[in-house]
C-alpha cells in the first residue's frame, strides 16, 4: 500500500456565501435604517388620558356578614346566596386575587356557614376565613 508523503491539494476555505450574507444584512440594516426616518416625520395627534391609574378601586377583601336572623350582607347591603354569589363572581372577574372573610354570629347553624362558605367557593373568590363575632360579658371575671 502506497504511502503519501506530501500533500497534493491544500484545504481551501470557501468563503462566497458568508460574504453573500453579510452583504444581504448590509442592504437589509439599510433599509430598515430608512423606514425609521420617514416614520419619524408623520405627525400624529395622540389622544390624551388622566395621569392616575386603574379605572376601579383594587379591593383589598370582601367581608360577608351572617346575623342571628339569617341575614346575609356584603358591602352594606342584604343579599341572598344567589346574589351573593354573582357579586362575588363579579368582583373576581375584576380583581383575580380577591379574598373573602366570613363573619358569623355565634348562634349560626352551622350549616347556613357552611351554604354560604359553598357559595363564596362557587363564586371562585378564595375564602380567607371564618370568624364568630364575640364580645366580653359585662360582669366579674372569673
Amino acid at each position: 500500500m502506497p504511502l503519501k508523503l506530501n500533500q497534493e491539494e491544500s484545504p481551501t476555505i470557501n468563503l462566497t456565501s458568508m460574504i453573500d450574507i453579510l452583504f444581504l444584512l448590509i442592504i437589509f440594516f439599510m433599509v430598515g435604517t430608512k423606514f425609521t426616518e420617514s416614520e419619524s416625520n408623520i405627525q400624529i395627534n395622540l389622544p390624551k388620558v388622566a395621569p392616575n391609574g386603574a379605572m376601579l378601586p383594587s379591593p383589598a377583601s370582601k367581608t360577608v356578614y351572617l346575623t342571628t336572623d339569617g341575614a346575609i350582607r356584603i358591602d352594606g347591603q342584604q343579599v341572598n346566596q344567589e346574589q351573593l354569589t354573582n357579586l362575588l363572581a363579579q368582583a373576581v372577574r375584576n380583581f383575580p386575587d380577591t379574598t373573602v372573610q366570613i363573619k358569623l354570629d355565634g348562634s349560626i347553624p352551622f350549616q347556613q356557614a357552611a351554604d354560604i362558605a359553598s357559595a363564596v367557593h362557587r363564586s371562585g373568590a378564595k375564602l380567607n376565613g371564618v370568624a364568630l363575632a364575640t364580645y366580653q360579658m359585662p360582669g366579674p371575671r372569673r
